[in-house]
C-alpha cells in the first residue's frame, strides 16, 4: 500500500514580487480598451475601427489581472483610450480595485476639462506618444526637436492640476536616430515636469524582404493586409 502522499501546496502568483519581472510578476499590466483611435500611424499594429470594450467586459479583464498578476500599475491603452466615451469611469474602476492608471495617449483629445474628471477619478499619470511618424492636426513639425513646443504644452497641463506623474514616448526610426538628442535634452532641462521619456523602436507592418507569408495554408500579402486594417 503506498503511503499517503502530501499535495503539493497550492501557489498564488500575486504572492510572489521580484525582480526580474516576469509575465505573473510585472510592475504594469497593459489594458488594451479600445481600437478606435484619431491618428492613423504606419507603426501601428491595431485595426482603428470603433470598437470600444464594454465596462463589464473591461472588469472581466481586470478580474483577471487581479487572480493571474501582481502589478502596481495599470497602463491603459488602445487605439487611444481617450477615445474611450467612458474613459472617467474605467479610470476610476481601475483606481478603486488598487493600481495606479496610467493612460497612454496622442492627447489629440485632451482637453483641461477632461483632465480634471480624469484626476477626480484617479488618475496616476500620463505617457503622451508624440514623435514625426504621426501625422498630428495640432503639430506640423517635421523634425522631432521642433514638437517639443507641443510636448511643453502637455507637460505644463499636467503640471498646472498637480499630483499627476508625466511621461513622453517617442518612435525613432533611422531617419531620427540622430534627432533623439534634441528631446532627451529638453526632458533633461523640465524635471520638474517631465518624469520619463521612452524611445521605442520603430516597428512596420509593412515587412519587406525576399518573404513568403501563409494564414491557414493560403499566401497572403502583409502590405495589402496593413493596407485594409486602416
Amino acid at each position: 500500500m503506498n503511503p499517503a502522499v502530501n499535495p503539493a501546496p497550492e501557489l498564488n502568483p500575486r504572492s510572489f514580487y521580484r525582480l526580474p519581472w516576469s509575465l505573473t510578476d510585472n510592475g504594469i499590466s497593459w489594458l488594451e480598451i479600445t481600437d478606435a483611435c484619431n491618428l492613423t500611424c504606419e507603426g501601428c499594429y491595431r485595426p482603428h475601427k470603433v470598437n470600444h470594450k464594454t465596462l463589464q467586459q473591461i472588469s472581466d479583464d481586470l478580474d483577471v489581472f487581479k487572480r493571474e498578476r501582481k502589478s502596481d500599475c495599470m497602463s491603459i491603452a488602445g487605439g487611444d483610450p481617450l477615445m474611450h466615451p467612458q474613459i472617467v469611469e474605467i479610470v476610476k474602476m481601475i483606481n478603486d480595485r488598487g493600481w495606479k492608471a496610467i493612460l497612454n495617449t496622442n492627447g489629440l483629445a485632451m482637453t483641461r476639462d477632461l483632465l480634471k474628471q480624469l484626476k477626480k477619478a484617479g488618475v496616476a499619470g500620463f505617457t503622451f506618444h508624440i514623435d514625426t511618424t504621426q501625422v498630428r492636426k495640432d503639430s506640423r513639425a517635421k523634425v522631432e526637436g521642433e514638437h517639443n513646443e507641443l510636448r511643453m504644452k502637455f507637460a505644463e497641463m499636467v503640471a498646472e492640476e498637480g499630483g499627476m506623474a508625466c511621461s513622453f514616448n517617442q518612435t525613432v526610426s533611422w531617419d531620427t536616430l540622430d534627432q533623439v538628442k534634441d528631446t532627451f535634452i529638453w526632458a533633461r532641462k523640465h524635471p520638474d515636469i517631465v518624469n520619463t521619456i521612452v524611445y521605442i523602436l520603430f516597428r512596420s507592418p509593412r515587412l519587406t524582404g525576399d518573404f513568403d507569408f501563409y494564414a491557414n495554408g493560403t499566401k497572403v500579402s502583409m502590405a495589402e493586409s496593413y493596407e485594409n486594417s486602416k
